[in-house]
């Protein structure tokens, strides 16, 4: 993680808006604390005429099997020694009922 040069004392902004540290975000996961991210998973669409005459955009299907996999890469690659840390895997569905 960068450290900023002014540690965000003074007004100086220095050689830019990375030198402050207010404006640098905390990626990093802490030991021994849960962190919770979130991901927008799409369900395929596809563009229908409907009964109208109108083009709407409808999900091809109702139901969606995810993987998720979390890998640890020492250097960035999966050339360098990864390893798999955690697998999740659920079925989501929506709901075609409207409730």
């Amino acid at each position: 993680m960068p450290v900023p040069q002014q540690l965000g004392r003074g007004d100086r902004m220095g050689r830019g808006p990375y030198e402050k540290s207010g404006i640098i975000e905390d990626t990093g996961l802490p030991p021994g604390k849960e962190v919770r991210e979130r991901f927008d998973i799409f369900f395929p669409t596809e563009e229908v005429e409907d009964e109208n005459g109108k083009w709407v955009t409808k999900p091809t299907a109702s139901e969606l099997d995810l993987e998720v996999k979390l890998w640890y890469l020492p250097f960035g690659t999966m050339n360098a020694d990864p390893f798999l840390w955690h697998e999740f895997k659920q079925k989501v569905n929506i709901s075609t009922t409207g409730k």
